[in-house]
């Protein structure tokens, strides 16, 4: 019983050049649509945050503030360890 005539080596290249071209291209979507989730993440934490503030009265130069001395604390504390 035959099976038909045998790929030849360059069908064969060729077959795995397309399958990898295609790969290729579901990965550049596959990238676009993780960063499009992790850029909706961020909004959201971002509102989550301006939320938390605006009912907290908090303004968003005290609360840079907070921050920044918050930081500045832990760099301090991290120098006196080391």
């Amino acid at each position: 019983m035959s099976r038909g005539p045998r790929k030849t080596i360059e069908d064969k290249i060729r077959e795995k050049e397309e399958l990898i071209q295609g790969l290729k291209v579901r990965i550049q979507s596959e990238t676009k649509e993780l960063e499009a989730l992790r850029q909706e993440k961020r909004a959201k934490e971002i509102e989550e945050i301006a939320g938390l503030l605006e009912d907290s009265g908090v303004t968003i130069e005290q609360a840079r503030s907070i921050l920044e001395q918050h930081i500045a604390g832990e760099n301090a504390n991290e120098a006196e360890c080391a």
